[in-house]
């Protein structure tokens, strides 16, 4: 009886021993590895133990590591219309994070085991080949932010680099990006224009005058100066209607506007809007004379305030097209009277529409 449980026992040690033995050859194993991978991805993306089974074979048959294993975290999240991979690394105080982007999990799986074998032995892991021997190319992998180099390459990297394996299929295409209200490219700030106004209410009739300006942009304002030339118009006596007065105008003004921002909802940032706008406006007022024996001439002291808004439409970087509507209120206006005839013109509050083109300094 006693032989025949010491020989169940003995039976019963020998198969827990079978059991054991393998959990503890794979525990020591794992310890002896040059790495400890933790990675999360969504269904259907490859597992942790398919990484680490690239890893090790990108690897070959590496020596236990002398400074520690690398520590590798991964994960894998949907983004647009692709995925991407966040990977961090550390070992002996050293880290380095990187995120990459690409059209499938499979690719970011081998471009995170790709990481982690470079970050142990750059030289086994270009040994392996930088691309397995099934469909999982890391084509259309785009790093974001580029880690530093770990301690164990950069002591390789005076080395020269291997032969890199062209990509399988062309990497995904990215849509253009329209620069944004407040990116980092520097809008023009000096304006010069020359345009044509259309005025009722300075002269007896509608007139027009030829404009030249330039204006520069100090931050959410726009400071003009400008000046206007109104040819000769004839102004005819009310009580004597073949007899009057040629008058012309030339002013100089200053203009300051509001500039509003870009209404990107609405018009879009191809608009430039400025209100209000206010200025004032100084010139010669000058009329000679016709339809008398005597006609003479005469001049006048022109000052007037100006108000409206004003619009550029954005036809290139460096081009605009300008729309000004605005109010002229004479402050002082001079008042020309006809020897023997009358009053011939006296201006009055005027409204001004300006068009003219631009460019962008």
């Amino acid at each position: 009886m006693r032989t025949s449980r010491r020989r169940a026992r003995a039976l019963l040690f020998a198969v827990v021993a079978a059991c054991v033995a393998p959990l503890a050859s794979s525990a020591a194993r794992a310890d002896d590895r040059p790495f400890a991978l933790r990675w999360t991805a969504p269904a259907g993306c490859p597992e942790g133990a398919a990484v680490e089974a690239e890893i090790t074979r990108l690897l070959g048959d590496p020596s236990p590591p002398s400074s520690g294993a690398l520590r590798a975290v991964g994960a894998i999240a949907p983004a647009g219309s692709g995925f991407e991979l966040h990977i961090e690394l550390s070992r002996d105080g050293w880290s380095s994070a990187r995120t990459v982007r690409g059209a499938t999990c499979r690719a970011l799986a081998d471009a995170g085991a790709l990481i982690v074998a470079m970050a142990i032995d750059p030289e086994a892991a270009a040994r392996s080949g930088t691309a397995p021997a099934d469909d999982r190319s890391i084509a259309g992998a785009r790093p974001a932010n580029p880690a530093a180099e770990p301690p164990a390459a950069a002591a390789r990297a005076a080395e020269p680099a291997p032969p890199t394996v062209p990509p399988r299929s062309p990497p995904p295409t990215r849509a253009r990006e329209r620069p944004t209200h407040g990116s980092v490219e520097r809008a023009p700030r000096f304006r010069i224009g020359l345009g044509g106004v259309s005025d009722l209410g300075t002269m007896q009739r509608l007139s027009g005058a030829i404009e030249p300006w330039a204006g520069v942009v100090v931050g959410p304002a726009r400071l003009e100066a400008g000046a206007s030339f109104w040819p000769g118009r004839r102004a005819a006596s009310a009580a004597k209607p073949r007899a009057g007065g040629t008058i012309d105008l030339v002013a100089g003004s200053l203009t300051a506007c509001a500039l509003l921002p870009p209404l990107e909802r609405a018009v879009r940032p191809d608009f430039e809007v400025g209100v209000p706008c206010a200025g004032v406006e100084l010139g010669r007022m000058h009329a000679e004379g016709y339809g008398v024996s005597d006609p003479g001439e005469g001049s006048g002291l022109w000052v007037a305030l100006r108000s409206g808004a004003a619009a550029s439409w954005v036809v290139a970087p460096w081009m605009r097209l300008r729309l000004r509507l605005e109010a002229v209120v004479p402050l002082e206006r001079p008042r020309f009277v006809l020897e023997g005839v009358g009053e011939v013109h006296e201006p009055s509050v005027a409204a001004r529409a300006a068009l003219g083109l631009e460019l962008a300094l």
